[in-house]
């Protein structure tokens, strides 16, 4: 069974049809890349798997339960977790505390337990660190575990929003452009990461990206989008040389 199902889904806003009837799987342990024009409607398309939007008509499917109609907080606890084209983090905030945020998801105490600060609340905190050191180690963000947000590269930026998305611990990770705004060396780094997130974690993934370098590394299948509909699925070879992708991004 598909970890993902998406069956003809579709959403418009006014007039817009900004996906049309679009139907894909992803299966456990794959990397999935998202690829067309601007406008084509692959954010879109995450942001319909992440709750953000309702599907006008179609279903959602994630590990063998219906997400079309959950709500949006319920997600992360399902186990999807995202980054977002521009970072989204707290900008006054330590890279440390953006990450043990990402813990939040997993909390099992509440306001009597923190207050009193039992056993058991010191054993989660304990375990919510050592999660968040371990994804520190993982993206070699060592030299910036205390640092503020805003006084950071904006490459740097980009992987913490990553180690935050992987502190949800997620069975499916989807990732905005993460190379947009990268330099050719942060982008190799990437591409090693993403191997390592899917290899040695197990962790799907679902990229949408405009460096076909990247997608080409990187993916297992590639899924071609143009004007919100469909028009390839396949390897990233399959999809660079589809005549209907190549129409789409050079026009007849």
């Amino acid at each position: 069974m598909s970890l993902f199902v998406a069956e003809d889904i579709s959403i418009s806003f006014g007039g817009i049809k900004a996906v049309q009837d679009v139907s894909f799987t992803v299966e456990g342990g794959e990397v999935f890349s998202i690829v067309g024009p601007n406008g084509a409607g692959k954010t879109t398309i995450f942001n319909l798997i992440s709750r953000i939007y309702d599907v006008d008509q179609g279903t959602l499917t994630f590990d063998g339960q219906d997400i079309t109609r959950v709500p949006t907080y319920v997600v992360p606890e399902m186990g999807i977790a995202r980054t977002f084209q521009n970072t989204e983090l707290f900008d006054q905030e330590t890279v440390l505390k953006n990450l043990l945020i990402g813990c939040h998801v997993h909390r099992q105490s509440n306001f009597f337990s923190d207050l009193l600060f039992l056993p058991s609340v010191r054993r989660q905190e304990l375990a919510f660190r050592q999660r968040v050191e371990d994804v520190i180690d993982l993206l070699d963000l060592q030299r910036y575990r205390d640092q503020v947000i805003a006084n950071l590269p904006y490459g740097v930026r980009k992987m913490v929003e990553v180690a935050r998305a992987l502190c949800v611990q997620p069975k499916l990770l989807l990732l905005d452009e993460p190379s947009s705004g990268l330099n050719p060396e942060e982008t190799e780094d990437l591409s090693f990461w993403l191997e390592d997130i899917n290899g040695d974690l197990g962790i799907t993934i679902v990229m949408v990206e405009h460096d076909m370098n990247l997608v080409a590394l990187a993916s297992d299948r590639v899924m071609a989008l143009a004007d919100g509909a469909l028009v390839a699925i396949g390897t990233p070879s399959e999809v660079q040389n589809h005549p209907e992708v190549l129409r789409a991004y050079l026009g007849d």
